[in-house]
Formats: C-alpha cells, sequence, structure tokens
C-alpha cells in the first residue's frame, strides 16, 4: 500500500492520478467505477460535478448526463451522509424513497447495476468527492485485502487532486474555438461527437485538443477537464 501511496504524490498530472487509482482498483476486481469531483459545497449529483466514469455502457453514461436523471440518484448523497462504504443495495433502504428515486433504481436494476457500493472521499477545505465501484458479485464475496486498496487508493488520490487543484496556474489564452471544443470535452463529448456538433472533421478536433492540452500542461481530457474547472474555463 505505501507503495501506491507513494506512486500518487509523485504525480504532478491530475489526469495521471485519476489514471493510476483507476488501474489499481482495475486491478483488484473493480468492473465499473466513477469519480464525482465535486465543486466544494454542491452535490455529488450537482450537474457542475465532473464525472469521471469507467466500464458503464455509452447509454447508461448519457443518461447520466441527463440533468432530471442525475438529480434522482440518491446514492451519492446518501453515501456521503453516512461517511463511510455504502452498498447500492442498502443504499436503497437507508432513506425513504421518492418516485424518481424508485425509477432510478429502476433503472439500475435494467442495467444490471446491482452489486456496486459508494464510498466518500474526504479533501482539505471542504473539498469531498463520491467514488463507486462494481466488482460484478456482491461485497461479501469481495477478499478484504481487495476492498483495502480500492477503499485506500482513491481516498489517496483524491487527495493529492486536491492539492494540485489547490497549486496556482497562471491561466492560457485559449481562442473562442478552442474555449467552444474544451467545453464540449468538459461535458464528456467523444472527438466525434463534438466534430459533429462544430461541424468540423475528427481530424480538426484532435488537433484543437492537442493544443489546448499543451495549452493547459495536461496530457489528456481528463486532465484537461479538470484544469479546466479549476481555472474556471468552464462551467459544466
Amino acid at each position: 500500500m505505501q507503495r501506491h501511496f507513494g506512486m500518487i504524490e509523485a504525480l504532478e498530472d491530475i489526469g495521471e492520478v485519476l489514471l493510476y487509482s483507476r488501474t489499481v482498483c482495475r486491478e483488484q476486481g473493480a468492473v465499473r467505477q466513477s469519480y464525482h469531483l465535486t465543486p466544494q459545497f454542491e452535490s455529488p449529483t450537482s450537474m457542475h460535478t465532473t464525472v469521471f466514469a469507467d466500464g458503464f455502457s455509452e447509454d447508461w453514461l448519457r443518461r447520466y448526463d441527463e440533468e432530471d436523471f442525475r438529480k434522482s440518484d440518491p446514492i451519492p448523497e446518501r453515501t456521503m451522509e453516512h461517511a463511510a462504504m455504502l452498498t447500492w443495495e442498502d443504499a436503497r433502504t437507508i432513506a425513504p424513497n421518492t418516485p424518481e428515486n424508485e425509477a432510478y433504481f429502476k433503472a439500475m436494476d435494467e442495467e444490471g447495476l446491482i452489486h456496486g457500493f459508494g464510498l466518500p472521499l474526504f479533501g482539505p477545505n471542504g473539498r469531498d468527492a463520491f467514488a463507486s465501484f462494481d466488482f460484478g458479485v456482491p461485497v461479501s464475496q469481495i477478499s478484504n485485502a481487495a476492498l483495502g486498496v480500492v477503499r485506500a487508493v482513491p481516498q489517496a488520490a483524491h487527495q493529492r487532486v486536491s492539492v494540485l487543484l489547490a497549486s496556482k496556474r497562471e491561466i492560457p489564452e485559449l481562442s473562442s474555438r478552442e474555449a467552444e471544443v474544451l467545453q464540449w470535452v468538459a461535458r464528456g463529448k467523444s472527438l466525434s461527437s463534438i466534430a459533429g456538433i462544430l461541424d468540423l472533421s475528427y481530424e480538426t478536433v484532435k488537433t484543437y485538443c492537442s493544443r489546448i492540452y499543451a495549452k493547459l500542461e495536461v496530457s489528456d481530457r481528463v486532465g484537461a477537464t479538470v484544469a479546466a474547472l479549476k481555472l474556471g474555463l468552464v462551467r459544466i
């Protein structure tokens, strides 16, 4: 475990921190995971919250990007209030459900999202976050060792993300088109989708993204999104 902590502390790029945490959790057996990077003092299901997801279907991600559907998800807030790991199953019954909550849980069942759990991640100055994990089996069938890693590494990663977000950086100057592309990147759109939205070729959008990454000093769309949110370049 100390090796993981040391690796995370050595990373200077937010995207690399999140990628490292995701890879470690995959190696432990997580088939799905999400990280809700929540603005200070906002809800983890707010549309201002950036959700980095891995292993979920494109249809589910599209639905979760819809405001009404996302806000009907009670699991993140219930997990944060619980202040400890909370299975999706227990989240259904820990508090009364609205009709919207019940509809959300029905959608989870239809999607096969049954055995996962939520995890609160605590950071400095109220910068808390929510993460979820699904091993495809009940939590009781996951080894204590794997659970320990999956509970500890994302917490360390979130602490590191919080530190990197707090570090001061100059705001780069983006062209109007670069700013427009960045806005869609931050909303989770693929390069091909952005090309269609802006009536540009795929290669042109790819070139814009390369320029954006260089200006923000990041290596991928995750790092670009987090950096853009921190610098106030986008609003989600």
